[in-house]
């Protein structure tokens, strides 16, 4: 296993537990230091206290503020940070935000299609 990966360190926001144990489980077989938030607000207080994260895997409709609501605030937080939007809600595909993000996921693609994305991205 390459020890560069084992570096990375990637924070899932999603509301969904099963998501998010599914995808907790996969990035760390994939060699990824990982840790999930249930929404927005504690997003937030884990990037304040925790700066040196590679990647954040964001849904964005989340109860407690959504991924859009605090978009900005992670780009301010963790600027080095890839923001990877990972949402059911295809309409959300045109957006304002899903531009400015560094990638845009349906969960219909799944965990194979985030691992490629971070294998491009970091």
């Amino acid at each position: 296993m390459d020890t560069l990966k084992n570096q990375k360190k990637i924070v899932v926001a999603d509301d969904n537990a099963n998501i998010c144990e599914l995808l907790q489980t996969g990035l760390e077989r994939a060699g990824y230091v990982t840790a999930c938030v249930e929404n927005g607000l504690e997003l937030i207080n884990y990037l304040k206290n925790n700066q040196d994260i590679d990647a954040v895997i964001l849904d964005l409709v989340m109860p407690e503020r959504g991924g859009i609501s605090v978009f900005e605030t992670i780009r301010s937080i963790s600027p080095a940070s890839i923001i990877i939007i990972y949402t059911g809600y295809t309409d959300y595909k045109n957006s304002v935000y899903c531009r400015a993000a560094d990638a845009f996921i349906e969960k219909t693609d799944g965990l194979a299609r985030i691992l490629e994305v971070l294998n491009e991205l970091l």
